[in-house]
């Protein structure tokens, strides 16, 4: 290998290292600062943690070579933010840390401004990265449910927060989000090796992947993996396709494949005997979960032991909050409430409450695009990159409608890397040649 060659591979290496960073940090951030107490347990530790990530991918050709991205999503996903500027500059009626919410604003800016200089060509490399990454976070987790004296068997999956007025416990849709990241990525990577000792490794990732969201018990981040499996049958399976499958597991490799796994199963089992039943009752509250929010939402006892539940009660509060605005001062709709005025927990009803019409116009679009975007790529399956961030955005179609805030960075990181990403048709193209010699180039 060449020297330019390494000196291209380092620099694609650290851009991967602040995407994935950026893209997936939260559970490294309360990994290092809740579990290891390494750094202040504030939101200064997070801070610092995106500066460096940012730092990292700061280009050696900055303003020089620039890079298209999905026009489309950023024209709609800059109108939004403008809005909500606007409103946290001129109309906030909420308390809030303005440290915070200024610093949410900064980052999200500056990652889609750094990802616009960053090359077509670190697509390989950076799948890879987030892989690492998640799998490395999925393994901190257990280190952090191992090393918790207060989680047992049965607990949702989390790591405990220590700063000062934070929710007891911690956060599980994190965990089970690093789970989904995981699962997709190596289901994504794959198809692109052919040696039995990495597929070995990446299939296992997949089960300890799932094994984690489970241990999350997130009804949302279960439910888009069914959805996601959906999609998959609906776009990329077909007849043959699965037929050549079905003859490949009968060869010799994949044989020993099975043989090793079962193996390695029943030696589970038998030294985690009751592994069965734990899996069992995670199961059977599942389903209980999923009954209480269909009697809470639709008033149908399909179970006889049915409950409200308390998180599908908030949605269901939302929505009657959103009708009531409706029905009793629309015009207040047009121009929104302000700046985190009402929190519904809903994203795309709220960015109507708080932002008006054109705050919804540009958030509900950018999310339409997003999933047109994302269809055309589970049909046509350009890059591993591409497709991993349209199976992902799956996820974001359940938690639009059940969890977080529009504004939330935990959406507009993910979202910058799809308006970077996704949708790109030279990207891929015979003709693509990535022109580096100009003083502008943006290719």
């Amino acid at each position: 290998m060449t020297l330019s060659r390494l000196i291209t591979l380092f620099h694609y290496l650290r851009y991967s290292g602040g995407i994935a960073m950026m893209f997936n940090g939260f559970p490294l951030v309360f990994f290092i600062r809740d579990t290891l107490h390494i750094g202040p347990a504030t939101n200064v530790f997070t801070a610092f943690f995106f500066a460096l990530a940012l730092l990292l991918m700061f280009p050696t050709h900055l303003f020089i070579r620039l890079y298209k991205p999905n026009f489309t999503l950023l024209k709609y996903a800059m109108g939004f933010l403008v809005i909500a500027f606007y409103h946290f500059i001129f109309m906030n009626y909420s308390e809030f840390d303005w440290f915070i919410e200024l610093g949410n604003f900064l980052f999200t800016i500056a990652f889609i401004f750094l990802l616009i200089h960053v090359p077509n060509d670190v697509k390989e490399v950076l799948m890879v990265i987030i892989f690492l990454a998640a799998l490395f976070s999925n393994l901190t987790l257990v280190y952090s449910l191992l090393t918790d004296p207060s989680w047992r068997i049965g607990m949702r999956a989390a790591v405990t927060f220590e700063n000062a007025g934070a929710q007891e416990g911690g956060n599980p849709h994190i965990a089970a989000r690093n789970g989904v990241i995981c699962l997709l990525a190596a289901l994504t990577l794959i198809s692109q090796y052919k040696g039995a000792l990495i597929r070995l490794f990446l299939f296992f990732s997949i089960i300890f992947s799932l094994a984690v969201v489970v241990l999350a018990q997130a009804k949302s981040s279960l439910l888009a993996l069914g959805i996601m499996a959906a999609f998959y049958m609906t776009f990329q399976a077909n007849f043959s396709q699965m037929l050549r499958s079905a003859k490949s597991l009968f060869s010799v490799r994949n044989a020993v494949i099975f043989l090793i796994c079962w193996f390695l199963f029943g030696l589970l089992l038998s030294r985690y005997g009751d592994l069965v039943g734990v899996l069992y009752g995670y199961w059977g509250n599942f389903q209980d979960k999923i009954m209480d929010i269909i009697f809470t939402a639709f008033g149908l006892q399909i179970s006889g032991t049915a409950n409200i539940d308390a998180s599908a009660m908030g949605r269901v509060s939302s929505l009657s909050f959103f009708q009531n605005a409706l029905e009793g001062a629309p015009h207040v709709l047009l121009i929104g409430l302000g700046y985190k005025a009402a929190f519904l927990d809903v994203p795309l009803v709220e960015s109507i409450v708080n932002h008006g019409i054109f705050g919804f116009i540009f958030f509900a679009g950018f999310n339409y695009y997003l999933l047109v975007y994302s269809i055309k790529e589970l049909r046509k399956n350009s890059n591993p990159l591409s497709l991993f961030l349209a199976y992902f955005f799956i996820y974001f179609i359940i938690m639009l409608i059940s969890n977080g805030r529009p504004y939330d960075v935990s959406f507009w990181f993910p979202y910058a890397l799809m308006i970077r990403f996704l949708g790109i048709k030279y990207l891929d193209s015979p003709q693509y040649k990535e022109n580096k010699n100009s003083a502008l180039t943006t290719v």
